[in-house]
């Protein structure tokens, strides 16, 4: 038995159901967008630093909130989605963690290790994988060739090292494949008619969720004084005071 077996199957089987939770199968592709939107977390994406991935953060009267490194690469970024919904829909007590995703090491933190298998069961279903991988791929001895490798990547939107992870991890690849597979990614994608968004930066400054709305209570009930609403609104691009910016004014 592979070593944390048992924490993988445990993992898996709450990965499964979070999908059944939210009207997925075992194999078709998740939008996180929309997922996150639909179990109301607020989240935003912010340049931070390279070593920070995001963090999650669940208030006692279970409001969910998510930040995401947007200068990671957009595969990272959904890989740190799936990562933070472990924290806030699965582990227990969790108030708030500041994460530096994939790293899948159970010794130095085991709760960010289970958030990663979440992440990485999540996002690439094994029943998924198999299916986009080709037969003969799939024969003892056989390699899985990079052209399977892009397919599976941009169907699932997930980062070449999730991939590679998940793919060693049922032993589908060996230990040279998955080295030889993490080099000139972008380049082998290009190659082969791949479009390279996904292991390049977004998402600057996008919000989604209830941000705006979030924000107007808090300045109604005097949670907030006017220049703090101000200013929350400011950083997410929007002037209240810019009337040029009314739909009434211009071309709705």
């Amino acid at each position: 038995m592979r070593k944390n077996r048992a924490i993988e199957l445990e993992i898996e089987k709450k990965a499964f159901a979070f999908r059944q939770l939210n009207g997925l199968s075992s194999a078709e592709p998740i939008r996180l967008k929309s997922l996150l939107l639909k179990n109301n977390v607020l989240t935003v994406f912010k340049p931070l630093s390279e070593s920070f991935s995001g963090m999650a953060l669940k208030t006692s009267d279970q409001n969910r909130f998510i930040m995401v490194n947007s200068e990671q690469s957009l595969g990272k970024q959904h890989f740190t989605i799936g990562h933070e919904l472990y924290h806030l829909f699965v582990q227990e007590n969790f108030i708030s963690q500041k994460c530096s995703v994939g790293i899948f090491d159970g010794a130095k933190d085991p709760e960010e290790y289970r958030a990663d298998l979440f992440a990485a069961f999540l996002l690439l279903p094994e029943e998924g994988i198999k299916q986009m991988i080709p037969d003969e791929e799939l024969k003892r001895g056989a390699d899985i060739t990079l052209q399977t490798i892009l397919k599976i990547e941009n169907y699932y939107s997930v980062s070449r090292r999730a991939l590679l992870y998940r793919l060693f991890n049922l032993e589908f690849i060996k230990q040279a494949k998955y080295d030889e597979y993490l080099k000139t990614v972008m380049k082998g994608a290009r190659q082969n008619g791949y479009p390279t968004h996904l292991y390049e930066r977004g998402n600057a400054n996008e919000i989604i969720g209830d941000y705006g709305v979030l924000a107007n209570k808090l300045l109604e009930v005097d949670k907030i004084s006017e220049s703090h609403y101000l200013e929350l609104m400011g950083a997410i691009g929007f002037n209240p005071l810019d009337q040029s910016a009314d739909d009434e004014n211009g071309r709705a």
